[in-house]
């Protein structure tokens, strides 16, 4: 695989070549401006020469070449070296421009240079012309030169290192802040997320973390929702699926047993299994319904809370087997118009949890218009702790809570109570 650059080399390597780049290309247009300005200082000196020479000659020299204070003069074309003439193809035409000729290449140093100017003075052209040599050179000239090209250096370097120097310590600064914030979302896990978000030093990091930190929480409740939907599913699929496997073995000894089955009772143990499914189906959508968060309301019946209290104590009354129990049951029939099944979830939790976690004495359940109380002993050592007492009561609060049903619980001298208001 190819292997990635890391942000922080890749930030540190665009800054440096950037600031050579921009240190080369000034370094070289200010050694252009220096050599410019000798050049300017050559070409008033070859002005000044000329001018030297107009007014201090004592005869015509047009026809002649004159050496005059280290300078060449000629009125003719032709009669410059031709080191000079063979760099134009005919004479410069331009006035008072200076033309420097120099054969070396980049980063040589030339041998020899020519400087030549074309000059009209008082109604007179001519050239004037100078070469100049290492030997010919001014010893200060050479020296100026020389200290003026190691500053340069030294600057254009001490530069390069501040640059350097200044990319370092901005890493620095952006560096750790962006270390922290991979270093905590390393640490994020369920406790750490409900913690308020460290300060990332800048507003766009801060704004990242908090936008991990809402993702990683919507994660987390979504796995939450999931969790609770499986462990309501297995807590409350136990009756229905006992109720269907009970039937379906009461049917097969009835059909081993009897020669012909009786027509009541294969009805009522079809009616078992259906009803039983009805409510597999139902929970399903229900348990669904909750863990997902959704708005919708569950569909509403018509319904007859005496005979749902009356068909979940009948459901739930084989818990009581072999234990020593006095179950009152008091009701009245008292129509009301809810969704059916979370309400046969919270009576199958109330009176399943009442059967399961009561060894003796007195269960009561009282209906009295749209209200269900429950009244059993606890036992300090429970025979049954693994049957899901917590989970039902969990349930049953979330699903009273949401639909707005009032649910009370209270427990003291070991007499659990609980009324729920539909």
């Amino acid at each position: 695989m190819k292997r990635q650059l890391s942000l922080k080399l890749f930030i540190s390597i665009s800054f440096l070549i950037l600031a050579m780049v921009i240190i080369v290309t000034y370094s070289f247009l200010s050694a252009h401006f220096f050599f410019r300005g000798m050049d300017n200082i050559i070409a008033s000196n070859l002005e000044k020469a000329g001018y030297s020479f107009i007014h201090s000659r004592t005869n015509n020299t047009q026809n002649t070449v004159t050496h005059f204070n280290h300078y060449t003069i000629t009125y003719d074309w032709q009669q410059l070296p031709n080191s000079i003439r063979k760099e134009f193809e005919q004479p410069p035409q331009r006035v008072n421009v200076l033309y420097k000729i120099d054969t070396s290449s980049w980063f040589e140093r030339p041998d020899v240079i020519h400087f030549i100017m074309r000059l009209q003075i008082d109604d007179e052209d001519f050239f004037i012309y100078q070469s100049m040599t290492k030997e010919l050179a001014s010893e200060i000239v050479v020296k100026n030169i020389k200290e003026s090209m190691n500053t340069l250096f030294f600057i254009s370097v001490s530069i390069l290192f501040l640059i350097a120097f200044f990319i370092w310590l901005l890493l620095k600064r952006i560096a750790q802040p962006v270390y922290q914030l991979n270093q905590w979302t390393h640490q994020l896990d369920s406790h750490s997320l409900t913690h308020d978000i460290p300060d990332f030093s800048y507003p766009e990091l801060n704004e990242m973390a908090r936008v991990i930190q809402c993702s990683l929480s919507s994660v987390q409740e979504s796995l939450k929702r999931e969790e609770r939907f499986l462990s309501y599913a297995s807590h409350e699929l136990r009756t229905p699926i006992s109720i269907i496997r009970n039937n379906i073995e009461l049917l097969n000894k009835l059909k081993h047993t009897s020669i012909t089955l009786n027509e009541s009772k294969l009805t009522q143990i079809i009616k078992r299994i259906d009803r039983a499914s009805l409510t597999m189906k139902h929970l399903s959508e229900t348990l669904l319904w909750l863990s997902r968060d959704i708005t919708e309301p569950l569909p509403k019946q018509e319904v007859d809370l005496e005979l749902l209290v009356k068909q979940t104590n009948s459901e739930m009354v084989y818990l009581l087997n072999n234990k020593v129990i006095d179950l009152t049951l008091l009701t009245q029939s008292h129509p009301l118009y809810l969704a059916e099944i979370p309400a046969r979830i919270i009576l199958g939790n109330l009176i399943r949890n009442a059967f399961q976690h009561t060894t003796q004495g007195q269960i009561s359940i009282q209906q009295s218009n749209n209200t269900v109380i429950i009244i059993n002993p606890t036992s300090t050592e429970d025979p049954n702790p693994d049957l899901g007492f917590g989970l039902g009561l969990q349930l049953t609060k979330q699903l009273a809570d949401k639909l707005g049903w009032s649910y009370k619980v209270s427990h003291s001298n070991n007499i659990y109570r609980v009324e729920v208001k539909f």
